[in-house]
């Protein structure tokens, strides 16, 4: 009579694991692709000139896709590392914490300055925000390996 073991094989869980980090690399990507459009479909088809605030000593000034391309990706990537750190350290309450922070860190960097801009330049950009919370913080919590 052979015995079974429940604990998944390592290999199996490193497929997982790859699984994982597949899906969440491809969360940034969709979240990029979607801040790029939205950005696109606002300043070319519908000749809307999105202005961010002035910060920095710097006036306001028009969006550059640059500028998309880093606030969409750069933000993501520090959220993923924080969350395999909490993932390695804290596993059984890693996605509580990392949600709570990332739900913080999301209103917290909502424009409201409005410096330079208008009111509809605020809305517009907090949007980009949302797009971009809105595809990365569900894909990383679901795909969180150790869930509690």
């Amino acid at each position: 009579m052979a015995t079974t073991s429940s604990a998944p094989r390592p290999s199996a869980r490193r497929l997982t694991e790859t699984n994982a980090r597949v899906l969440r690399a491809a969360a940034i990507g969709i979240a990029l692709l979607a801040n790029l459009a939205y950005v696109l479909v606002l300043t070319d088809v519908a000749g809307y000139d999105l202005r961010t605030p002035a910060v920095f000593g710097r006036p306001a000034q028009s969006i550059l896709i640059s500028v998309v391309i880093a606030s969409s990706v750069v933000p993501a990537l520090l959220g993923w590392g924080l969350l395999e750190l909490l993932e390695r350290f804290v596993p059984r309450r890693a996605t509580v914490i990392w949600a709570a922070l990332t739900g913080l860190v999301l209103v917290g960097g909502l424009p409201y300055n409005g410096a330079g801009v208008t009111t509809s330049d605020q809305l517009l950009l907090a949007l980009m925000h949302l797009i971009v919370g809105a595809v990365v913080i569900p894909a990383f919590v679901i795909t969180s390996p150790r869930r509690s």
